[in-house]
């Protein structure tokens, strides 16, 4: 959002593939972490809690949907790349590496500190 180099219209397409991530990483973790059983017919049963402990809902998914929603995950990376690269230039997944030269440390260490 504050870089002042990039295009408006190349910040909106960064900024609507990571919703796009964000929305379809938020599916994957429901499927990951609330499913508690295999049925036949390879559907999961998802278990959601809500506030109060005692209200559960169930949902079930079928491996077609699990595949689908592994294509949206797909798709919303590649978007994301491809707006990367139109909003910093094709070089851009390479920055990190260039800031860690530069510094001539890890750039990770420096969040420890």
């Amino acid at each position: 959002r504050y870089h002042t180099t990039i295009p408006q219209a190349a910040k909106e397409a960064v900024w609507t593939a990571l919703k796009a991530c964000h929305e379809a990483n938020r599916d994957r973790n429901r499927v990951i972490h609330d499913t508690w059983a295999t049925r036949p017919g390879s559907a999961t049963v998802t278990l959601h809690s809500s506030r109060t402990p005692h209200d559960v809902t169930v949902a079930v998914r079928t491996l077609n949907e699990v595949r689908h929603l592994a294509e949206q995950l797909a798709d919303a990376a590649h978007e994301l790349r491809a707006a990367m690269a139109a909003a910093l230039g094709p070089d851009w997944a390479r920055l990190e590496d260039q800031l860690r030269q530069e510094l001539g440390h890890d750039v990770n260490a420096d969040l420890d500190r």
